[in-house]
């Protein structure tokens, strides 16, 4: 005989059931913190562009790079990683150089 499984009330998960979320536990701690951080930003800017005006490179490298974006990091620039030319290309320029007239 073919058993039919039905709706039971028996265990599983139940609404409203288990331990509320982080964030829902700590939302008005963040709310605060985030006043008082949107409060502080004006200063915190300043602050970051007159030490990179000042020579601070990691200010500089830290405003530069939320400006325009972080560069992919390479291993090896792309001028070291191969010669640019080959001697052939260079004895070409040679004998063209040679047979200008002047």
């Amino acid at each position: 005989m073919k058993m039919i499984k039905t709706l039971s009330r028996h265990g599983g998960a139940r609404p409203g059931a288990g331990r509320p979320p982080k964030s829902m536990r700590f939302a008005d701690v963040r709310a605060l913190v985030d006043e008082r951080i949107a409060a502080a930003l004006p200063d915190i800017t300043d602050t970051l562009i007159a030490a990179a005006k000042a020579g601070d490179l990691g200010a500089a490298r830290y405003l530069h790079d939320r400006i325009l974006g972080r560069t992919a990091l390479m291993e090896v620039a792309p001028a070291d990683a191969e010669d640019p030319y080959i001697d052939a290309d260079i004895d070409a320029l040679l004998q063209e150089l040679q047979a200008q007239p002047g």
